[in-house]
């Protein structure tokens, strides 16, 4: 690798020729598995990739270079290769996904919440939870699971799961969609949905709620500058650790405020695809560099958008056995992603920050 690295710095001011050496010269791989372990790149690196990390490059006035990010090194790494996978018993489909340890998490599918091992078997269960999809996190801090339950109000499971109580009863007609912590204050983050079926007069409206540790609401975002609802059908939330607000919805795409909720971008899929067939985010969650990946059911396939809002790979989940991605965890520990289908009860494992890289 650090050959090849040293091929690209010598090359770096001759595009064709280090587009040459790129397509002729085999990447090296990033991870070196167990001969029992099949390993099958999913990661499409195109032309246009590569052009978008060449202009990132700063020249010196003493001619020496720079790069002004990681996309290109991460790139050539190979970014995501399948490991493994994990069947969860009595799981129907992998809907969202909490990490406790590297080896527990909580997993939900629209019947239950199950908390499970690296083996796939139950250690609790939950069945009062809401059909819906990111209606479930787990908080380090307080060492308990938060989740909405099928009457719309926002439960905590203690540490030992034995005793459950309310944290947010639900109010009139808002309903809680999906939750989330912060990382970096502990607040919990809730996306709200008015219930305009039942109401009197009807309202189509949609809106994040932040909560301190005391649970007092301290922030509402709903609206564009310009007036006009940021969200439709919202299903996931996260917040990136650059305290940025990352919201999945079926109908607007992937929506991004910052933390005082200002409107940053909105991402529906590559440019030169979104005439063809429009991005339907599920499962979101960040990585270790602040990339947002995207689990998106109308291609088959996971997005990792950097955190400005540009697309830095798409991967396949096709050539991995899954079809329609549903669910996404991030273990920020060991740096694993795990993805659940639409379809059945296997967790997919992906690896593809090692911690030289994360330190570097």
């Amino acid at each position: 690798m650090k050959g090849y690295v040293y091929r690209y710095e010598q090359l770096a001011n001759k595009p064709v020729k280090f587009l040459l050496f790129i397509k002729k010269t085999p990447v090296p791989k990033a991870i070196e598995l167990p001969d029992n372990i099949k390993s099958n790149f999913n990661t499409e690196i195109s032309i246009r990739d590569i052009l978008d990390v060449l202009v990132e490059i700063k020249i010196t006035e003493a001619g020496n270079r720079q790069l002004r990010n990681e996309h290109l090194l991460r790139l050539l790494k190979g970014a995501i290769l399948n490991t493994k996978h994990v069947y969860v018993t009595n799981l129907y489909h992998g809907g969202h996904i909490s990490f406790v340890t590297s080896d527990r998490l909580w997993v939900s599918d629209g019947r239950s919440l199950i908390l499970t091992n690296s083996k796939g078997n139950n250690l609790h269960r939950l069945f009062d939870v809401s059909k819906y999809f990111g209606v479930h996190v787990y908080s380090k801090q307080c060492r308990r699971v938060d989740y909405v339950d099928e009457d719309w109000n926002i439960n905590k499971l203690s540490a030992d799961n034995t005793t459950k109580s309310t944290l947010i009863k639900r109010k009139e007609l808002w309903e809680p969609w999906c939750i989330c912590h912060s990382a970096s204050t502990g607040d919990l983050l809730v996306l709200m949905r008015y219930d305009s079926d039942n109401a009197t007069i009807p309202l189509s409206d949609v809106k994040v709620i932040r909560y301190n540790s005391t649970l007092q609401p301290t922030q509402t975002i709903q609206n564009h500058k310009t007036g006009t609802l940021l969200y439709s059908e919202p299903i996931y939330i996260t917040e990136n650790r650059n305290g940025d607000i990352v919201v999945s919805d079926s109908i607007n795409g992937v929506v991004v405020t910052d933390r005082k909720g200002k409107y940053r971008f909105t991402y529906r899929g590559p440019p030169e695809e979104f005439l063809l067939e429009f991005l339907m985010p599920h499962g979101i969650c960040v990585d270790a560099f602040l990339n947002i990946l995207i689990c998106s059911r109308s291609d088959h396939r996971i997005h990792m958008i950097h955190k400005d809002g540009h697309l830095l790979s798409i991967l396949s989940t096709k050539e991995a056995g899954v079809i329609e991605p549903l669910g996404l965890g991030y273990d920020e520990k060991i740096h694993l992603v795990l993805m659940g289908s639409g379809h059945n009860n296997i967790l997919r494992v992906y690896k593809f920050i090692e911690r030289q890289d994360y330190l570097a």
